[in-house]
């Protein structure tokens, strides 16, 4: 073994902590720059301006945690409003869906209560939903649509769990049945990453750990061509999964190339 190799193989258990570290500092940073930004300029254009800063804030922490995104397809312009909806495998999924769309993500309700993180998803307009509670899911459905109807982008992961594995899980409908009647477009996204990075039995701590833990990881992001949301919402539901499906399959082979 090269002393480089020896070197590298020693700093690797150090690795999370710098991470970590690397993630507040820019964090903290990111939320002085954006409240500053935002003092001057009229309420009107803040919601806009706090967006392309959280998407610089998120590719942040992506490079700083060592995440490789690996992009196929192209995101379609628009400007009304925006349903993303991906499959479901680790934390990741929300800094690299919200570098790529920004707007707004649906997320476990307990987030809002993180020290530091729970801050910027609030201020970020995150829609917080406990799953065990049908009064919370209705008030997420009805956030949802609020938002939408306002023509912002709204990030949901319908699978509502994640899962380790290419073979989604069947979508919920409810974000779909927020979209009745209104003008979105639906993109479906496909995301995929190496064995063992998924986030299932393990501690949201011990998940970031293990992400933080190697020199790099390559993700790779399939974007799907939009879909209008014609009928019921269960069958929206259905033809999204089958497309985010096709695009986790795609973002798989390109992977592998």
């Amino acid at each position: 073994m090269s002393r480089l190799a020896r070197l590298q193989q020693r700093l690797i258990p150090a690795l999370p902590v710098v991470r970590a570290g690397a993630a507040i500092a820019w964090t903290v940073a990111e939320l002085a720059l954006v409240e500053a930004r935002m003092r001057r300029r009229e309420t009107a254009e803040q919601e806009a301006v706090f967006d392309v800063e959280m998407r610089r804030w998120c590719r942040g922490l992506l490079r700083v945690t060592g995440i490789r995104l690996h992009v196929s397809g192209s995101i379609p312009p628009t400007k009304g409003a925006r349903l993303v909806v991906a499959n479901h495998s680790t934390a990741v999924d929300i800094p690299i869906i919200l570098s790529l769309f920004g707007g707004s993500v649906l997320s476990r309700g307990d987030v809002s209560d993180w020290p530091l993180l729970g801050y910027c998803a609030r201020r970020a307009q995150t829609i917080f939903v406990d799953r065990d509670s049908r009064k919370s899911g209705i008030l997420a459905l009805r956030a949802i649509r609020e938002q939408l109807q306002r023509g912002r982008t709204v990030c949901v992961f319908p699978e509502g769990t994640t899962t380790a594995g290419d073979e989604l899980l069947p979508f919920s409908a409810g974000a779909f049945a927020s979209t009745r009647k209104l003008d979105v477009e639906i993109v479906p996204v496909g995301i995929v990453y190496p064995p063992g990075t998924a986030y299932t039995e393990d501690s949201f701590a011990e998940h970031i750990r293990n992400v933080c833990s190697h020199s790099h990881i390559d993700v790779h992001v399939a974007l799907g061509a939009p879909i209008r949301p014609e009928g019921k919402a269960q069958a929206i539901a259905s033809e999204a999964q089958a497309a985010v499906q096709g695009l986790v399959a795609e973002a798989r082979a390109n992977s592998q190339r």
